[in-house]
């Protein structure tokens, strides 16, 4: 599982550089990419703060309750041999 998420962040990370690298050649930046959608660093910022603060609390109220029923589900498995 452990595996499965760092070779998904790699595969992430080599795809944002070849982007990065691609959009260098072409002569495009972060600032003028925000400047044709009409955004500022701020207003990502922002959308990145707000979308945190609406999905924080059903994240915890998904692991307030997830947690509890498996270690009630590990702990009444039978025994392996």
């Amino acid at each position: 599982m452990l595996f499965d998420l760092v070779s998904i962040l790699w595969r992430l990370a080599v795809v944002s550089a070849a982007i990065a690298v691609i959009l260098h050649f072409l002569g495009t930046d972060a600032t003028e990419v925000l400047s044709q959608i009409n955004a500022t660093p701020a207003d990502i910022g922002a959308l990145i703060a707000r979308g945190w603060a609406l999905a924080l609390p059903n994240l915890m109220l998904g692991i307030v309750v997830i947690i509890p029923l498996w270690l009630i589900i590990f702990m009444m498995r039978p025994p392996r041999n």
